[in-house]
């Protein structure tokens, strides 16, 4: 679960039951959402002209007014993407126009949708204590979680999150945007722009705009709590890396032989994300507070698969 969207995907079954699925819809939901030009990321500079052929005599009016005051007005709906992108779609030139204001708000967006970066945990139905410093005293209030033991919480939670918890958005695509679908028209419009470079990606969302690793490029599963990181080249086994180290659980019985080896994960409730080294190394030129703790999840994993005599390759 993500505690920060309050959201969960909901009862998965025994731990040794899942835990060597290739493939995990979590991977994607924490890959850290598009890295932003840092010129998009303000607002500051008069946007560069591009070449645009203004009609001398513009049969509409917004086509009139100068680029900045439709910059303007895309600033104005910066919080709003829907907004945002129909006004984009209003011609190539304003297309042009809000494109470093388009980055902004889908930045905005994806981050809003995403799981990177937030407190995530496996929680068991067996659990007790939470790990320590997890919930605020005003979010133990919210969970319903406030006057119980300590040793009740994590059971507690489990339940509450199973019950009151969202269910992460399988699909996030304004398609699914719930007044597009009430209208016929602007459906039928945003389903042909979906089908055309270059605004399909602004449409669908995700797929274009996530992380994408190139064959000198690395994955990393980053706690940025603890500030630790696990780096594999391919994301085979980002699953596994991430099930040994986000467990919380009293009950070792798992359906997997070494289940005392996770029920007490080590990065479970801290702020964890996935992206690429190289972004890791262009947000944080200096790693000296950072620590590599790749072998050490390595062993652990190698040390899963031998008892449960599963074929595994880190």
């Amino acid at each position: 679960m993500n505690i920060d969207n309050e959201e969960s995907t909901g009862g998965l079954g025994k731990l040794g039951e899942f835990f060597w699925y290739s493939e995990s819809q979590i991977i994607s939901y924490l890959k850290t959402p598009p890295v932003i030009p840092s010129s998009f990321l303000t607002s500051s500079g008069i946007f560069e002209e591009k070449s645009q052929k203004r009609k001398e005599d513009p049969t509409s009016i917004i086509l009139s007014l100068p680029n900045e005051l439709l910059l303007a007005i895309a600033e104005e709906l910066l919080e709003e993407y829907l907004d945002l992108i129909c006004f984009s779609l209003t011609c190539s030139c304003i297309w042009d126009v809000t494109e470093q204001v388009r980055y902004r708000s889908l930045y905005t967006r994806l981050k809003t949708s995403s799981w990177a970066g937030g407190r995530i945990i496996l929680l068991g139905d067996y659990a007790g204590a939470l790990p320590k410093g997890l919930l605020t005293d005003a979010e133990k209030k919210q969970f319903e979680l406030h006057g119980h033991d300590d040793d009740d919480l994590g059971a507690l939670l489990y339940y509450y999150a199973d019950e009151k918890f969202e269910r992460p958005p399988a699909n996030i695509s304004l398609l699914t945007d719930k007044r597009i679908q009430a209208n016929r028209i602007l459906h039928k419009e945003l389903l042909g722009y979906s089908q055309r470079e270059p605004f399909s990606p602004w449409i669908w969302l995700w797929g274009d705009f996530t992380p994408s690793r190139s064959p000198q490029d690395r994955w990393i599963v980053r706690n940025l709590t603890k500030q630790e990181y696990v780096i594999k080249t391919r994301s085979r086994n980002l699953t596994q890396v991430l099930y040994c180290l986000i467990g919380c659980s009293d009950d070792p019985s798992v359906s997997m032989r070494g289940g005392e080896l996770l029920i007490h994960g080590a990065w479970a409730g801290d702020r964890i994300d996935i992206t690429l080294v190289s972004f890791h190394k262009r947000e944080h030129e200096d790693e000296s507070g950072w620590t590599d703790i790749t072998a050490g999840v390595k062993k652990t994993l190698e040390e899963l698969a031998a008892r449960e005599m599963h074929e595994f390759e880190f």
